[in-house]
């Protein structure tokens, strides 16, 4: 098996976080299954709400022709709840704890094992002797002192018709000689002020905007002693929807920026590639793409911001209260 360099966010501001399933693979697909998507889907979750941010900074649509170009950082803190799943070894085949209790709480893919949680896949060979084979749980990004998934990226606002802006934004594909990945996303804005009888005399803005963000990972794995083989890799994608109501003033150099609204994702991965099992209850087995799994992801949440105005240029920053909570900051220009 290898080692899973698992990318949770973008180019350039992203971090690797050492992911080694292998030995839970040697317990079999089913608790490999189970083990991977409780470890997996809180990283995917985390991405969702983080890709949904950042996306407006006013609720003015900008006029015809308008547009602004703007570098934008997101982080989305994970609290301690958020980095841990509960692990309960009646649930699987094999898999156990070495200190023979049956659950404890351990890291996902957001975490840590402070200290170091030892397991083993017990079962029974050919001879109907015991035989077991212990390891350690995979860490998470909480073992390198990350607590945090940041993600930055460049965006083009572009004013078009009837209150309408449209918004798109990217980052070139980032490729290596086992790894590839790739984002993009595109929204449109809508200001509907002077449909509210009265509002159009008011310092104030109001608007709704769509935005969809799309990610696709396709990540090498390093080899382990306990499962060897070829082409081994992960794949991964995640769509991601959001919608929101703004409210904003309209002042010439600071204002400020309310929004709320809802977000919703999907995300796939797959461990593919073949896999011969060299110990445990499948020893001497070959499996191809062992692994597949989906999660839906959804949740309410809140925004307030603060924009500076200095002629063509921008700075703008904020909050949003959500199921991981991101700070926004972005600096851009335009006309």
């Amino acid at each position: 098996m290898k080692k899973i360099t698992f990318l949770l966010y973008f180019i350039p501001l992203f971090s690797f976080s050492q992911i080694d399933l292998g030995p839970v693979l040697t317990s079999g697909l089913d608790d490999a299954q189970k083990f991977a998507s409780s470890y997996l889907n809180p990283g995917f979750n985390a991405v969702a709400f983080n890709l949904s941010n950042g996306w407006y900074s006013s609720a003015k649509a900008k006029g015809l022709g308008s547009f602004e170009i703007a570098i934008i950082g997101n982080v989305s803190f994970t609290s301690s709840s958020q980095q841990s799943f509960e692990l309960n070894t009646n649930d699987y085949n094999f898999l156990q704890f070495s200190d023979g209790s049956s659950i404890k709480n351990v890291a996902n893919v957001l975490g840590e094992n402070d200290p170091n949680i030892n397991a083993m896949v017990v079962y029974t060979d050919d001879n109907g002797n015991q035989q077991s084979v212990g390891f350690e749980l995979p860490q998470g990004l909480s073992k390198n002192g990350i607590n945090f998934v940041p993600s930055a990226m460049l965006q083009a606002n572009v004013g078009l018709i009837f209150g309408t802006e449209a918004i798109i934004r990217a980052l070139p594909e980032f490729s290596t000689s086992d790894s590839k990945a790739r984002f993009y996303g595109f929204g449109l804005k809508n200001e509907f002020t002077n449909w509210i009888p009265g509002a159009e005399i008011l310092p104030i803005k109001i608007a709704g905007i769509v935005n969809y963000s799309n990610f696709v990972g396709r990540f090498g794995l390093d080899e382990t002693p306990l499962v060897t083989g070829e082409g081994q890799r992960i794949n991964t994608r995640l769509d991601t929807w959001a919608f929101d109501l703004i409210l904003s003033t309209n002042l010439p150099v600071i204002n400020f920026y309310a929004g709320g609204g809802y977000v919703t994702a999907n995300s796939r991965y797959a461990l593919e590639g073949e896999y011969e099992i060299t110990t445990g209850p499948n020893s001497g087995e070959v499996i191809v793409d062992p692994i597949r799994g989906t999660t839906n992801i959804d949740g309410f949440r809140a925004t307030l911001g603060t924009r500076l105005s200095l002629g063509v240029f921008k700075l703008f920053a904020d909050y949003s209260f959500q199921e991981f909570n991101t700070v926004s900051v972005g600096m851009g220009f335009g006309i």
